[in-house]
Formats: structure tokens, C-alpha cells, sequence
């Protein structure tokens, strides 16, 4: 197509030097420029766009890409490029506490937060459709603030759409280091202070100031508030039960799913 455009271009020239034409070739060659770069910004003109993150080149950058195929238009996505031979997907991001996590539901859905250099989350309708049109697995890298490192990682991960409340539907084989504070939580629809999914008697969420596959309440809680390490506000923080206990929010967690297929 842009090969196209160039000719388009040499065309133009052409025109605006024969004798009948009263427009300048600078300023059509300046409507071209235009309409190339809309082009390149439109969602079925995105260049060097894959359909997932392991279609990345390996030994590429992490960061944002365009990803093509698995959603039916373009959607930007992080891919994390270095961790475990590269090609994950990033839901969500943590590490200095400059995004509030205590959201709502459609904050929740839609994803908000800085993909290109800040924290985020991804959106769960993002994620479902990721999940349900090709298997995937999970991993949770995590750090606390001495500088300990783990991950824990599961063989699948699935959830369910809007209607199933994005029910974490499928959890594989648990492996890692950070131990498994997740199990607990699978079968569980998602819970944000606007919409009480979970078994409490109290809406998790709300007591937990956090948003998360609830049950009854949590064993993590990593969209909790970012609290600085140990705290005296118990299971409000980012935790991971498993790694650090219900009373430690962690510095960073990074959350990210890979295609299997």
C-alpha cells in the first residue's frame, strides 16, 4: 500500500507541473503525507503488528505492539520480551504506586492506567477474549522491598466474559517459588467495590480496598493498595499470602499471560 502511495506521489508531481494545473505539487504532496499518516494510525493499516506477543521477534524490546488477529481490530497490548524466552502479555503492571487500583467495575472491564511507561491494567474484556481464543499460560513475577524476587506460574489460564461475571474459569498445574496463593480464588467471578461477586457477607473488594476473583475474601489481592511493605492494615495491600503473609504489600507485581498455540 505505501508503495502504491508512492507512485500516487510521482503522479501528483506530475500533474502539478503541467501547464493546466493551478495547484502546487508541495501542498498535494502535503495532503498525501496526511492521508498516509491517518492511514498508518487506522486500525487496518497498523504496520508491524502481530496476533499475539509470541509472535514478537524473539530478542526484541519489551513494550507497547499492536496486536492484530485475536481481537478483530487492533488493540495495543505490553509485551514483556525478557522474561522466560519473551513473548508475554502484560494485564497488569505495578511497581511504584502512581495508579490507583481501587476502581470500578467498568474501569475494570475497559483497562486504565499508562501502558507505555506507567502502571496499568489491561481490561478484563481484553483479557477474556485473549484467553478464549487460544489457550494461554499465567505467570505472577513478584518482588518485595528488600529485594527478593519470585514467580508463580500456572500451565493454563481462562476466564469467562460478562455475562459469567469473568469467572476465573480455568487454573493450570501451579510451578514456581512464590507458592500457589491463587487456587483459592479459582471458580470465582470478579468483584470491584460496585459490584459484589464474591461468598463474603460483605462485599471483599470494599474490605480489602482492592478488585479480584474474590471468594471469601482473598489469599492474594495484588489490585490491592500499594502500601510501602509491612503494614499494620491487614490483607488491604498487595498481597500474595504465600510470599510475605496478608500484613506485606509488595513493590512490584507483574502479572502476564503467554499463547500456547
Amino acid at each position: 500500500a505505501l508503495k502504491n502511495l508512492d507512485l500516487l506521489e510521482a503522479a501528483i508531481k506530475g500533474i502539478g507541473t503541467s501547464p493546466s494545473s493551478s495547484t502546487k505539487p508541495d501542498d498535494l504532496i502535503t495532503l498525501i503525507n496526511q492521508i498516509t499518516s491517518k492511514l498508518q494510525e487506522s486500525e487496518d493499516f497498523a504496520p508491524s503488528s502481530y496476533k499475539s506477543c509470541s509472535d514478537v521477534p524473539p530478542n526484541s524490546p519489551s513494550g507497547v505492539y499492536k496486536l492484530r488477529g485475536e481481537f478483530g481490530s487492533s488493540q495495543k497490548a505490553y509485551c514483556n520480551m525478557s522474561y522466560a524466552g519473551g513473548g508475554w502479555l502484560v494485564f497488569q503492571n505495578r511497581f511504584n504506586g502512581s495508579t490507583d487500583f481501587y476502581r470500578n467495575w467498568n474501569d475494570y472491564q475497559n483497562g486504565f492506567g499508562d501502558l507505555e511507561t506507567g502502571e496499568f491494567w489491561w481490561g478484563l474484556n481484553n483479557l477474556y477474549r485473549a484467553t478464549n481464543l487460544a489457550p494461554h499460560e499465567l505467570a505472577i513475577v513478584l518482588e518485595d522491598f528488600t529485594g527478593n524476587k519470585t514467580v508463580a506460574r500456572y500451565s493454563a489460564f481462562q476466564i469467562g466474559d460478562e455475562s459469567e461475571l469473568y469467572r476465573l474459569n480455568v487454573l493450570g498445574t501451579y510451578n514456581g517459588t512464590a507458592g500457589d496463593s491463587l487456587r483459592r480464588h479459582q471458580d470465582m467471578p470478579f468483584t470491584t467495590i460496585d459490584n459484589d461477586n464474591d461468598e463474603y457477607t460483605i462485599n471483599c473488594a470494599v474490605q480489602f480496598t482492592g478488585a479480584w476473583w474474590y471468594r471469601s475474601c482473598a489469599d492474594s489481592n495484588l489490585n490491592g493498595q500499594y502500601l510501602g511493605g509491612a503494614t499494620s492494615l491487614y490483607g488491604k495491600g498487595m498481597i500474595w499470602t504465600t510470599f510475605g503473609g496478608m500484613s506485606y504489600s509488595h513493590k512490584i507485581s507483574q502479572m502476564m499471560i503467554r499463547r500456547l498455540a
